[in-house]
């Protein structure tokens, strides 16, 4: 294929040589010689760019796209010069059938670098005095070194010098509730559209660098407002508007925020080694420091806003038909964070390491709630905006591979440490003075040693033991204090507590042929604290509250925490089943604060709600917006004001990352509420989920996917040891819930998909208690009617058992209307009923639109 320009050479060539044999005049100028030497390379340069894009094209997409399906941040560079090798075969011979198919190709070269090569000369001596026939000749006997000479000028297989992918996403949302709670009063109907452009860069230079970037730019097309709306959005109605507030936190009016990422990538021998600074870095380490863990199914109806690149029956194969239980991003095990990170992933003896200096950003203990969140959540991220956190996080781990051929050893360090400064925050310090007491901080260092690997060819296992210890910083007024608070940054004093143990280990078998199993143990001491481990969930933070969780230890895992998790997966033709059993207790007496997670409707609630507070009841938030919000709750922990936000656990709902929670306590009478005491027990989680799908195409006679999924889970958390739990009303028995969902999925056509949902969840726990409020107010005394004065408010307690009911039916559908681009379409309609308190009640319309483009 590389001989095709060199007969347009031949030929224009030929053309000057005829042409001159007519042009005495030029006899005693310039040498024809230079001039063949000229054109040559010209008409070289002009036919490679005709004939050769689609082969230098193809690797470039090639290297760029699993920057799609994982950050690039991580993965990409290592792997990129293996992607592109298989692009330039499969292009080539492609472009060759279709340019040239008869002639035999030359052997291909490759260069390892741009770097000149030692060639000979080409000499071209066809002056135009002699014949045509006899400079033609002469032009075909130094073909051979023409050739040379041009191929020197091209890049190595393993170069390209630029390459650029990502995708356009437009969605548009609606949420109508036509049977509103009074919680919903400033969210009773709601429109928003947003678009998202990402772009990923890579450039290769030469074959032993790779330099990129990562570029996102999330759009609010919401429109424009009145400074009323813009800036108060939570005290005007919002029925059937629009209100760019589902995204912004800062009331503008329109919005484009970058989340910019840089890396190099650097190879030479037994080096490698990445380097990425930017906004958002995803990267893990060891689960007791640095991981992510969710078990939770991912069904198909929720089209993630993080989908990499897939055409509908690839997607519906891997969420619904074929399901894919581990790695990729259906289980994230990766953390984000925002600063600098070294990635040397090829040392020599087999050796890594990694490093990191980032901020905390989802443990901000001063003014904000940590980040300035999206409600709607337009990006892939968990986070979006502005580092201007008081701290700092610093991480490293190094190991060593391929011990006995396949496992890795690794020691790891995660520290979190604050900015003594933050005392000079009024919203800091105010909380803790509230209080009478004086505010502090506690500062985190987390060393742990992890080994992984299969230990046989059909026993997999991964263990991590760590250590927690926590160094207190407790400050005090000193004397000469500068600052009106009394505080000064280097008044304090510091206390390190015992160190705390935590111990992970799961062990994944294929002994049993059609039946692998994944056993998971933890043990985990009360005061163990690692906040971007594991025991730590970045969608929920739980700080370092003494709370518990409704699934604890079978979905997430917190401190103060032991037990076991197993699930079976058999594996038959036309179909997928999991079962899974978890048992996990307290392992200290814990205080009687209870949490729950909205699975099937908690995701609409949170995107319809314009409560950008991330951790808080419903507008509950540090700065802005802090009103009461409708919701008849059930009572939380009592504290004057609204206590210290590190430890704040009143009842209610609190938003998390697509996720909607509520909390209470679970107080055995009213004279615990009275006097302000929290119950404390060991408490029980127990959990058991049953998942599977079928496909039933053949019994129509198709061979179209006709595909019956469904989920099913029982759950409770109780005072004693309750191995299944079955009811409310069993001994002991704090909370109880079921959970169940089907999900028909039609393949129409390969590239039309229709999926549907029916679902129910229950909660219900006989332990609940609702504060209802009673004022007298009299009259203040005049001179012409002198009466007392006073303001009475009396809190008055009454028995409000749980017996919550959510319902869920839907339809959507998934089509790629061209190559590259799909529409993901879904209506739901949900409903909530509170038994005990019907003015919780509420029934709302969803509807999500999504287009999605690839470059």
């Amino acid at each position: 294929m590389r001989k095709l320009p060199l007969l347009f050479t031949t030929l224009l060539c030929s053309s000057l040589a005829f042409a001159q044999e007519t042009e005495d005049a030029l006899d005693a100028s310039v040498p024809e010689t230079e001039a063949v030497e000229e054109a040559a390379p010209a008409e070289e340069a002009v036919a490679s760019e005709e004939s050769a894009p689609a082969e230098e094209a193809a690797p470039a997409e090639e290297a760029v796209a699993s920057e799609e399906s994982a950050p690039a941040e991580e993965a990409a560079p290592v792997e990129e010069a293996a992607a592109e090798e298989p692009a330039v075969e499969e292009a080539a011979p492609v472009e060759e059938a279709a340019a040239e198919p008869a002639p035999e190709e030359a052997p291909k070269k490759e260069f390892a670098s741009a770097a000149p090569t030692a060639v000979p000369a080409a000499v071209v001596d066809a002056p135009a005095t002699k014949p045509a026939e006899e400079q033609l000749k002469t032009i075909e006997d130094n073909m051979d070194n023409i050739a040379e000479n041009m191929e020197s000028t091209l890049m190595g297989k393993d170069d390209a010098p630029l390459a650029v992918s990502g995708f356009m996403a437009f969605r548009l949302k609606n949420f109508h509730y036509s049977e509103p709670s009074e919680y919903f009063a400033s969210d009773k109907a709601r429109t928003s559209v947003d678009a998202m452009f990402k772009a990923n860069i890579v450039a290769m230079p030469n074959s032993y660098m790779t330099l990129w970037t990562n570029l996102t730019f999330p759009f609010d097309l919401s429109g424009f407002f009145s400074n009323n709306l813009g800036s108060q959005p939570t005290n005007v109605p919002t029925s059937n508007e629009r209100v760019l507030f589902d995204h912004s936190t800062d009331y503008y009016s329109s919005t484009i925020d970058e989340e910019m990422n840089f890396g190099i990538d650097i190879r030479a021998g037994v080096f490698g080694a990445y380097v990425t600074a930017g906004g958002v870095i995803w990267a893990n380490s060891s689960p007791l420091t640095m991981w992510e863990r969710e078990t939770m199914p991912r069904f198909g109806w929720v089209y993630e806003t993080f989908e990499d690149e897939k055409t509908v029956s690839t997607y519906y194969k891997e969420k619904v038909f074929k399901p894919v239980k581990e790695g990729g991003r259906a289980f994230w095990t990766n953390r984000s964070f925002g600063g600098v990170f070294l990635s040397v992933y090829q040392l020599p003896f087999d050796l890594t390491a990694q490093a990191m200096v980032s901020q905390p950003a989802d443990m901000d203990v001063g003014t904000r709630d940590g980040l300035r969140m999206y409600g709607g959540q337009p990006g892939e991220l968990e986070m979006s905006g502005d580092y201007d956190l008081r701290g700092a996080v610093y991480h490293g781990r190094i190991a060593k591979n391929k011990i006995a051929e396949n496992l890795t050893i690794g020691a790891n360090y995660m520290g979190v440490v604050f900015d003594e400064a933050v005392v000079y925050e009024p919203e800091f310090y105010g909380q803790y003075n509230a209080l009478s007491v004086d505010p502090y901080i506690m500062n985190t260092h987390v060393a742990s040693i992890d080994f992984k690997g299969n230990v046989t060819p059909k026993l997999y296992l991964m263990a991590d033991v760590a250590l927690s210890l926590t160094d207190s910083l407790k400050f005090y007024k000193g004397e000469g204090a500068k600052h009106n608070s009394g505080y000064q940054e280097d008044t304090y004093k510091t206390k390190w507590n015992t160190p705390q143990v935590g111990v992970y280990v799961k062990a994944q078998s294929k002994y049993l042929e059609g039946w692998p199993m994944t056993l998971e143990a933890i043990f985990l001491q009360k005061d163990f604290y690692s906040p971007f481990s594991m025991s730590n969930p970045s969608r929920f933070l739980a700080w370092r509250k003494d709370e518990f969780a409704l699934n604890s230890g079978s979905m997430r895992y917190t401190p103060n925490m032991a037990g076991l998790n197993l699930k079976i997966e058999p594996e038959f033709n036309r179909g997928h089943l999991d079962i899974q059993y978890g048992l996990h207790s307290q392992v200290e007496e814990g205080d009687d604060v209870l949490l729950f997670n909205y699975r099937l409707n908690g995701r609409n609630l949170w995107e319809s709600s314009n409560s950008w507070t991330k951790h808080k009841p419903l507008f509950w938030a540090d700065s802005g917006n802090a009103i009461y919000n409708g919701y008849v709750e059930r009572a939380g922990v009592l504290t004057p004001g609204v206590g210290v936000k590190m430890t704040r656990q009143q009842g209610g709902l609190r938003g998390g990352t697509w996720e909607m929670w509520e909390t209470f306590v679970a107080y055995e009478n009213a004279q615990q509420i009275q006097d302000s005491v929290v119950p404390s027990h060991t408490k029980w989680s127990s959990y058991l989920s049953l998942a599977g799908g079928y496909d039933i195409g053949h019994w129509f006679g198709t061979d179209r996917n006709i595909v019956m999924s469904g989920y099913a889970s029982i759950s409770g958390v109780s005072k004693t040891i309750a191995p299944i739990a079955y009811s409310e009303s069993q001994s002991d028995m704090l909370l109880w819930s079921f959970y169940g969902q089907l999900e028909p999925a039609i393949a129409v056509t390969p590239t039309f998909h229709l999926v549907g949902i029916l679902g129910l969840e229950s909660f219900r726990s006989e332990y609940g208690y609702i504060i209802d409020y009673a004022s007298n107010n009299i009259e203040k005394s005049t001179p012409k009617k002198p009466t007392h004065y006073n303001d009475v408010n009396t809190m008055l307690y009454r028995k409000a058992p749980i017996n919550y009911l959510e319902t869920a039916l839907g339809l959507g559908f998934d089509w790629n209307f061209a190559d590259r681009a799909g529409i993901h379409v879904r209506y739901k309609w949900a409903t909530h009923s509170d038994e005990t308190e019907p003015d919780n009640d509420w029934k709302g319309h969803y509807i999500y639109a999504e287009t999605k483009v690839w470059f």
